[in-house]
């Protein structure tokens, strides 16, 4: 698969393809943090939210994928500077993928996002109050 997401990392980036270059900077990264490379998955994963918001979708599916995954791997090495810009945009951008059709399971991830955050600032009372939201 590492091979495969290199080929479409190449592809996308000479040809200006960012939806290639995405998924596969988004691949990547995802697998250089399940096997414990740490920097390089955040990086990839830094890029492919950059490159997510160059894609041609018209529903910010990218930017939604591209948040979820970042936000995750930074509480995961507890860079909570960092998450804490990009989870109200997470909330924002998931909240505006789901559309009017009723809250969406990305939406849940995101306020699951601002739980843990205020959790990890030592607001317990703003966590509880995320997670009767998602109730």
């Amino acid at each position: 698969a590492a091979g495969y997401f290199e080929n479409a990392r190449g592809i996308g980036a000479a040809h200006g393809f960012f939806s290639a270059e995405f998924s596969a900077c988004l691949g990547l990264g995802i697998t250089a943090m399940d096997d414990g490379r740490e920097e390089e998955g955040l990086d990839l994963l830094r890029n492919a939210l950059a490159s997510a918001t160059l894609t041609e979708d018209e529903d910010n599916e990218c930017e939604v994928l591209g948040l979820e995954a970042l936000t995750k791997a930074l509480f995961q090495t507890h860079a909570i500077d960092e998450v804490e810009p990009l989870v109200p945009r997470f909330r924002e951008a998931a909240k505006a993928w789901s559309g009017k059709e009723g809250i969406s399971f990305a939406e849940l991830r995101s306020l699951m996002c601002t739980a843990r955050l205020h959790e990890a600032r030592g607001r317990p009372q703003e966590a509880a109050r995320e997670v009767r939201a998602l109730l």
